[in-house]
């Protein structure tokens, strides 16, 4: 049997990507905690809300690096979770506890590199970091979509089998599943286009 529900949002979750960005006129790099991506041949598509101060970053900048988190990293993730870098705080935002935050990085302990392909910042405990440039931006009524072309992927030698394939035995994701944190290191089976290392 099954029963229909009605749910004001309804999330079922992803993998935990920490997209950063830069503001173009302070310089400032900026945090956003995000799991609404997914990627295609050499694009990512992002949503994210119009109050959200790694869109209005985009909104005038060009390039963003999304950092794939692992799940060792979850409660550094939490600490920055509930927090803004946007000083006008929206009232919906106020009223869910957000917190303006100028400095992510040092709240949830994360540590910058310079970018390789773009002036965007990668986070260091982030095992795989996706250097792009932004294509497309479609604004909705409160979010946008935005599409970003890959420029460059970095990923810590540690998960790596070769110079081009991932070990997954040794990546662990972090996903964030109807608002949990959970990690998924335990395998099931692979499709026919698994193209990485497994034992």
């Amino acid at each position: 049997m099954f029963k229909k529900i009605e749910k004001e949002s309804f999330y079922y979750g992803s993998t935990v990507v920490l997209m950063t960005t830069k503001d173009v006129q302070s310089k400032a790099d900026n945090i956003t905690v995000i799991s609404s991506t997914w990627t295609l041949d050499k694009t990512i598509v992002v949503g994210l809300g119009l109050d959200n101060k790694g869109f209005l970053n985009l909104k005038v900048g060009s390039e963003a690096t999304f950092n794939v988190a692992n799940g060792n990293i979850w409660e550094k993730i939490e600490r920055v979770a509930k927090t803004t870098g946007n000083s006008e705080i929206p009232t919906y935002k106020r009223k869910a506890g957000y917190k303006y935050c100028s400095d992510k990085f040092s709240l949830g302990g994360f540590t910058k590199i310079r970018g390789e392909e773009v002036q965007t910042v990668r986070i260091k405990e982030c095992p795989i970091q996706i250097e792009t440039i932004i294509t497309d931006i479609t604004i909705r009524d409160s979010f946008a979509i935005i599409e970003s072309k890959i420029k460059g992927i970095l990923v810590d030698e540690q998960i790596l089998y070769d110079d081009s394939h991932i070990d997954v035995n040794k990546w662990d994701p972090l996903i964030y599943k109807f608002r949990e944190y959970i990690s998924a290191n335990q395998s099931l089976g692979t499709n026919f286009r698994f193209q990485e290392f497994k034992k």
